[in-house]
């Protein structure tokens, strides 16, 4: 048997694979994270978390680039936003930046002052296949044009 106390875990109860920022937290710089972000507070620099959800919370100011997988803004942005999957803006949220983003969804009641531009979805790979084949798949399910003469049509 053991004498010695046990050791209690001062973790806040937040989920796993997740960092909040809270939001009487003012951080100036770059934040990279490597789980999901939640960003209740202000930030001013730089977010990313390419492979993961950033949320800005509705209580979030960030004046800041951000980068990653799916982004959920709920407060205020000012700077550019790039999701490799997806862009939401939610309702009361204020985005000033420009968006580029596969899928981007903007409510109602959801404000943003700059462009979205479309990215192509990352490909999915495919199983080898053989060049020849491939082109000649790809020829036979497009369709050809043809471009008539006035006398070719009246025959």
């Amino acid at each position: 048997m053991s004498t010695a106390p046990a050791v209690r875990s001062y973790e806040p109860e937040a989920p796993r694979g997740v960092a909040t920022i809270g939001k009487a937290v003012y951080i100036k710089g770059q934040i990279i994270a490597r789980e999901d972000l939640i960003v209740d507070g202000q930030v001013d620099g730089t977010v990313e978390a390419q492979e993961h959800r950033i949320t800005i919370g509705p209580n979030g100011r960030v004046a800041a680039t951000i980068k990653g997988r799916h982004i959920i803004i709920q407060g205020q942005v000012t700077g550019n936003v790039e999701g490799s999957e997806k862009v939401e803006i939610r309702n009361g949220a204020k985005l000033l930046g420009d968006v580029r983003t596969v899928k981007f969804v903007c409510e109602e009641e959801g404000t943003i002052n700059g462009s979205v531009a479309s990215l192509r979805p990352e490909p999915k790979p495919a199983a080898a296949a053989p060049a020849a084949e491939t082109k000649e798949k790809a020829a036979a399910a497009s369709p050809t044009q043809q471009t008539l003469t006035p006398s070719e049509v009246k025959k």
